[in-house]
C-alpha cells in the first residue's frame, strides 16, 4: 500500500473530505464533441448564469482545509481562462493545498510556467487529443491547438514541473491512439488514457456528440495497454488478467461500507466534487445518490450528507458475479450514465467488457504458445 493508498483509507474510515475537486468554470477554448460541461462565456450570459467568484471559493476552501481537505484539483472547462485564476491558485497554493491542475495546456506559455514556478502544483495534467492539427480540428474545433498543446507541455516538462498526459480517445482520434501513448513516453510523461466516453449527463443529448461502438471501445481498450506497456510486459499482463477473470461472489454490500462490495471509489467516502454552478455531488459525473449546495449551506453540512448518503445506498447488484469485473470495473457513475440506475447492467458496458476480455485471452494464449515454442 502507497502512502497515499493508506491516507485515503485513513481519511475513508474517519470520513475525511481528504481530497476535492473546484470546478472553476465550463468556459473553454475548445469545443470538443464529447465534453460533458463546455459552454461559452456568451452561453453563460444568455442563460443568466454567473461564474463564481474568486473570493467565494476563497472562503469555501478555507470550510474544506478545516475539514481535513489536503489534495485539490483545479479544473473546468479551462481553468486557465477563469477571471482572477492566478490569485486564486496562489491564495489555494499558500493555505497549504497540494494542487493539481487539469488543463488542455494550450495557454501555458513560458510567463506562464515562470509563475507557476514560484508556487509548483503538485501535477499538471493535460489532455492531448491528438497526435496532429488535424485531428485537433476534427475533434476539438480548433486545429492550432495542437501545436500550443505540445508547446505548453514542452514548457512544464523543462520547468520540472510533473506532468502527466491525458487522452480521451472518440472516433474522430482513434487513429491517435499509439502516437499520444509515444508522445507521452519520449517527454518522460505518464500516459493516462481513457477509451470509455461518457453519455451526457450534465448537458442535452447532442447530434455531434461523439463515442466509440463498445466493440471499438473494448478493442482500444486492450491495444492501448499493448502501447503503453510494450510487448514483453503486455503479454505478462495479458496472463495476469486472464488469471483474475473468475466468477466473483455475489456479495450485497453497500457503497463503501462493506469491503467485499463491487464499489470501492472514494467519491463521497474520502472525496467530493463542486461543480462551476455551485453544486456539490460525490461524483462529477452524476447527482447520486444526493446534491448539495455549499455555498449556499456551508461545506462541513453538505459533506456529512453526502457521506452519509453514498455508505446507506446500494450499487451495483446488476454487476455482482460477473467475471468480467477486473476488466470493466464496474462504477456506479457509469451504470448511471447508461441507463439511469446505478443497480442495473449497462449493455454497452457488458459488449465493451466481452470484447476486452476475447483479446486478452488472445494475447494470453499467444504468450503461451511462444512459452512452448522456447
Amino acid at each position: 500500500m502507497s502512502y497515499k493508498d493508506f491516507l485515503y483509507a485513513k481519511a475513508s474510515r474517519n470520513r475525511i473530505p481528504l481530497n476535492g475537486t473546484f470546478e472553476l468554470s465550463p468556459v473553454c477554448n475548445f469545443g470538443c464533441h464529447m465534453c460533458y460541461v463546455r459552454k461559452t462565456r456568451e452561453e453563460l450570459r444568455r442563460l443568466g448564469k454567473d461564474e463564481i467568484t474568486a473570493d467565494q471559493w476563497i472562503d469555501l476552501a478555507h470550510q474544506c482545509k478545516d475539514a481535513g481537505m489536503l489534495y485539490l484539483l483545479l479544473t473546468g472547462g479551462e481553468p486557465f481562462l477563469y477571471p482572477d485564476f492566478r490569485r486564486l491558485y496562489e491564495t489555494l497554493h499558500d493555505m497549504g493545498f497540494l494542487i493539481s491542475i487539469n488543463s488542455n495546456g494550450t495557454l501555458i506559455t513560458e510567463e506562464t510556467v515562470d509563475w507557476l514556478k514560484m508556487r509548483a502544483p503538485a501535477r499538471v495534467n493535460v489532455t492531448l487529443y491528438g497526435a496532429s492539427r488535424e485531428t485537433y480540428g476534427r475533434l476539438c474545433q480548433n486545429p492550432n491547438g495542437y501545436d500550443r498543446a505540445v508547446r505548453g507541455i514542452e514548457l512544464l516538462c523543462g520547468a520540472g514541473i510533473h506532468v502527466v498526459i491525458n487522452g480521451s480517445i472518440t472516433p474522430e482520434n482513434q487513429d491517435d491512439l499509439e502516437a499520444i501513448i509515444s508522445f507521452a513516453h519520449s517527454h518522460g510523461c505518464a500516459a493516462n488514457v481513457a477509451t470509455y466516453m461518457f453519455p451526457p449527463t450534465r448537458r442535452d443529448a447532442e447530434p455531434e456528440d461523439s463515442r466509440l461502438s463498445p466493440e471499438e471501445s473494448g478493442r482500444l481498450n486492450v491495444l492501448k495497454q499493448r502501447y503503453r506497456l510494450g510487448e514483453d510486459e503486455f503479454q505478462k499482463a495479458a496472463c495476469w488478467m486472464v488469471d483474475r477473470l473468475v466468477p466473483q461472489e455475489a456479495d450485497a454490500g453497500t457503497w463503501g461500507e462493506d469491503e467485499r462490495s463491487e464499489m470501492k471509489c472514494r467519491a463521497g467516502r474520502s472525496a467530493c466534487w463542486i461543480a462551476w454552478d455551485g453544486k456539490m455531488t460525490a461524483c462529477d459525473m452524476m447527482d447520486f445518490p444526493v446534491a448539495t449546495w455549499p455555498f449556499r449551506d456551508g461545506f462541513q453540512a453538505c459533506w456529512e450528507k453526502i457521506n452519509q448518503a453514498v455508505r446507506q445506498t446500494s450499487v451495483l447488484a446488476g454487476c455482482r458475479g460477473c467475471e468480467l469485473k477486473e476488466i470493466c470495473h464496474p462504477c456506479a457513475a457509469m451504470m448511471y450514465a447508461e441507463t439511469g440506475d446505478v443497480n442495473k447492467s449497462a449493455p454497452y458496458l457488458c459488449q465493451m467488457s466481452r470484447v476486452s476480455e476475447k483479446l486478452w485471452r488472445e494475447a494470453a494464449a499467444e504468450n503461451g504458445e511462444k512459452h512452448d515454442e522456447l
